[in-house]
């Protein structure tokens, strides 16, 4: 470097500096937490200056030292508006990317996130057959997300939860759970042997007809809420001790980063597309992995139960023959029974009246089986999180575990079965262009949620702006506060859906390390 180019390097980069640390200490923070504009512009410029290439080690010392300063400064800020807010908590869900490795750019992304007010993230860390943990590390049946030689010991999870515990956030992990994607088990592990082994076939959900749910026929439309269904959603049987052992793994290595909490998501079965978004028959629930079915035909409590199950099962139906059947077999035995079913005079309905009963019985047994597999894995892989005590969330579709017309909502999401020990986020995506329909979804998360349980909406929309049928954000948000005064925490989805952050977020996804 040229004397003249370093003198001059080091005159800009002081001017620099110095009409930086004139501005003021304080930082302008508004409505919701958001800092103002010559606030963020300050931030910006200063992270900048430590990104300057200079060979003299004081201009970087200084420049670092300014931009930590502003850091903390800020931190201070977003913390004191929060205490004054009765949104004491305001999170965004965030996904990272290879390229956030680069220097600066992580610096950079929670920047923005304290810039609109938030104080908590959500980093997805398992997702699309992916997972947040360092090659050279990773022990885990999905391969890592930064794929490369030269960055193979790169925590990446490890340096969001530091990076944003920097600027006063809590940083939180987001786990996708019984959907573990199509790239589940596949690849090679540390030691060159294969990830894909029977145990993990085994261990894929399966409906009647043998399909998983990426064979699945997905041309029917969308679902009510718009959404297509994608060929990459893999779900597990809930049942499936492979299953459950490989995300128990995951959760393991992900509590040793030590988030603020850990947060599960797609504690549910796929949801069909079209006419397939409701079920009614119970061949077309994901409960035919030989675990699943297994463990439903234990749940029978004599031979005529065990075997009405079977038919149950293999038909979708029983018939009055089926019921004749079972007696001449086992004579010894008065009626069927299973696990929850108490033993009544059937005998004494008529032929039509006997089939419609133990249609129904039936019926309610295959629900509840579905319902109870999911509330027990999850009860499984989380066990890491309340071991360390972490705080565990659960983020949930609030109309995901209702009856609709003579079927079920095909999700079997059954959030009113869990416990208060988890944070309840319900999903509040519902659009009619007015914040009533939001605020009814969380009304129905309080209606059967336990009375103890803490609850946090999440919602889907842009600041300042209606978008898809839905109100701006502040509006979704003191619709909230207005019927629900108890609720102190709200959160959004996404970081990478809002308007301001969309070209942000492309350079992330699609650049190069």
């Amino acid at each position: 470097m040229s004397v003249n180019f370093t003198t001059r390097f080091f005159s800009v980069t002081l001017f620099t500096l110095a009409s930086i640390v004139t501005q003021p200490a304080w930082s302008q923070v508004g409505e919701y937490c958001q800092f103002d504009n010559e606030a963020i512009a300050n931030k910006d410029n200063l992270r900048a200056a430590t990104l300057q290439n200079t060979s003299d080690r004081n201009i970087k010392l200084a420049a670092d030292k300014e931009y930590l300063a502003i850091v903390k400064q800020h931190s201070q800020d977003l913390n004191i508006c929060r205490q004054k807010s009765w949104l004491k908590t305001q999170g965004i869900w965030l996904r990272l990317y290879p390229c956030d490795l680069q220097a600066g750019k992580l610096d950079e992304v929670m920047d923005r996130i304290v810039n609109r007010g938030y104080n908590q993230v959500f980093v997805e860390v398992i997702s699309e057959g992916k997972i947040l943990l360092p090659q050279s590390e990773n022990i885990t049946a999905w391969d890592s997300l930064v794929q490369s030689e030269k960055y193979k010991n790169a925590d990446l999870l490890k340096l969001a939860i530091a990076k944003g515990r920097e600027r006063g956030l809590k940083v939180h992990a987001w786990i996708f759970t019984m959907n573990v994607s199509k790239a589940y088990g596949q690849g090679f592990d540390r030691s060159g042997l294969s990830r894909q082994t029977v145990a993990r076939q085994q261990a894929i959900a399966l409906n009647g007809n043998g399909d998983n749910t990426m064979s699945i026929v997905e041309n029917l439309g969308k679902n009510p809420e718009g959404e297509v269904p994608t060929r990459d959603q893999l779900f597990i049987d809930p049942y499936n001790y492979q299953a459950q052992s490989d995300l128990y793994l995951a959760v393991n290595e992900v509590v040793k980063r030590k988030p603020d909490g850990v947060v599960f998501d797609y504690v549910r079965y796929k949801r069909g597309a079209g006419a397939a978004s409701v079920v009614s028959n119970v061949r077309y629930l994901w409960i035919y992995g030989q675990a699943s079915l297994q463990a439903l035909r234990d749940r029978a409590e004599n031979f005529q139960g065990r075997e009405l199950i079977n038919r149950f099962l293999k038909q979708g139906y029983v018939t009055p023959t089926d019921l004749q059947t079972i007696k001449k077999l086992y004579p010894q035995e008065s009626e069927p029974l299973w696990q929850g079913r108490l033993p009544m005079q059937s005998n004494a309905l008529n032929k039509d009246a006997a089939i419609a009963y133990w249609q129904s019985e039936l019926w309610r047994l295959a629900v509840g089986h579905a319902f109870i597999g999911v509330t027990y894995y999850l009860g499984i892989v989380s066990k890491p999180v309340f071991r360390q005590g972490l705080p565990a969330g659960v983020a949930f579709f609030a109309d995901g575990n209702q009856p609709v017309g003579e079927g079920f909502d095909s999700r079997m999401q059954p959030w009113h079965l869990f416990p208060s020990s988890y944070e309840f986020q319900p999903m509040a995506y519902a659009a009619c262009g007015k914040p009533d329909c939001i605020v009814a979804l969380v009304r129905r998360v309080f209606q059967y949620a336990p009375s103890d349980a803490r609850i946090s909406p999440i919602l889907v929309g842009q600041w300042g702006e209606n978008s898809n049928n839905r109100p701006a954000l502040e509006v979704q948000m003191q619709a909230i506060h207005d019927t629900f005064p108890s609720v102190s925490s709200i959160s959004h989805f996404t970081f990478g859906w809002h308007n301001r952050e969309l070209a942000f977020t492309r350079s992330r996804q699609f650049c190069k390390l």
